[in-house]
């Protein structure tokens, strides 16, 4: 009896022992080039770990080129504390003008942003320790479109696409869903509220095309006619949207609609859609209209959210 209760206490021992070190992570400061700019990261990886599937994720940047207050605890909750103790890598940058990459945020358009991944990209499939056929990438908001850009046309070195919270129509259509937002949140009729967000939207675009003065009206001159359609017909890879159901920024049921009329004969077998209910655009449990205020920051991230993301990933890694 002694001696099989020895034996177990050893096995529980050795059994934890490897349980701790599947979950050690090594978080290392990365650096690459992407011609003349010089773009700062980071990357996490389980420790010790061979042919490692790596998620990119690519967001958290503020309409002014500043990181967002969500950034850190995105990243943190939804990324690093469920992937890299499963076995998968994490790595995602700074863009271009912001933290310690060089270059300027503000003239750089989406194009140049998909190209910064794509270098991303490339760095990655030059570690020994990463396996080069499974590198995914992640979009929230604005960068789910740059994600859709990459994913389109390098799908040879992306295992999956993952768009989160971004919108699926141009990017006019998307200034007036903010607008809308904002006035049917301050109590106004939805119609009066559409009629109104439409004419200030098409205002707000003629100051910016005219008089670009600051950082966020050149970004906004920038954008003011991408249209995300032709990259997302074009993705062939694993690609799954996911929206908010309290999302002001990007209405749930606009995105539906607008992927019905970007594919009319029906959606791809390869695209996942889904709502994630009670979740607002950074995909935290927040009622309608909530995340106007700041105390959106301290709401907690959905679990419904997380549960979606980590089992479609699992399953398409």
């Amino acid at each position: 009896m002694k001696q099989s209760l020895f034996v177990f206490f050893l096995v529980a021992i050795f059994s934890v022992a490897d349980l701790q070190a599947q979950n050690e992570v090594i978080k290392d400061d990365i650096a690459f080039r992407n011609g003349d700019h010089l773009l700062s990261g980071t990357l996490i990886l389980p420790e010790g770990a061979n042919d490692v599937p790596v998620l990119l994720f690519l967001g958290g940047i503020t309409p002014w080129g500043d990181f967002h207050p969500n950034r850190a605890s995105f990243i943190s909750e939804n990324l690093e504390n469920i992937f890299p103790q499963s076995g998968i890598g994490v790595m995602y940058f700074s863009p271009r003008g912001v933290g310690s990459s060089s270059g300027k945020w503000q003239r750089t358009n989406f194009q140049e942003f998909a190209e910064d991944a794509k270098a991303a990209v490339k760095y990655l499939k030059q570690r020994r320790e990463i396996d080069s056929s499974r590198i995914g990438i992640i979009g929230h908001d604005e960068d789910a479109w740059v994600a859709q850009i990459v994913a389109a046309e390098i799908p040879e070195d992306i295992k999956l696409m993952i768009s989160l919270a971004g919108a699926p129509y141009e990017a006019t259509r998307q200034l007036i869903n903010e607008y809308h937002s904002k006035y049917v949140c301050d109590g106004q009729d939805s119609t009066a509220a559409l009629t109104k967000a439409t004419q200030k939207a098409q205002s707000h675009e003629n100051w910016v095309s005219i008089l670009p003065l600051t950082k966020r009206w050149r970004h906004m001159k920038m954008k003011q006619d991408f249209d995300p359609a032709n990259y997302i017909q074009a993705l062939k890879v694993p690609s799954l949207f996911l929206f908010a159901e309290n999302d002001g920024e990007v209405y749930s049921s606009w995105a539906l609609d607008a992927f019905d009329d970007i594919f009319t004969p029906g959606i791809p077998d390869n695209f996942t859609i889904d709502v994630v209910p009670g979740a607002n655009h950074y995909f935290k449990v927040a009622d309608k209209c909530y995340e106007n205020g700041e105390g959106s920051i301290i709401r907690n991230y959905s679990f419904r959210f997380k549960e979606i993301l980590r089992n479609w990933v699992f399953a398409q890694i």
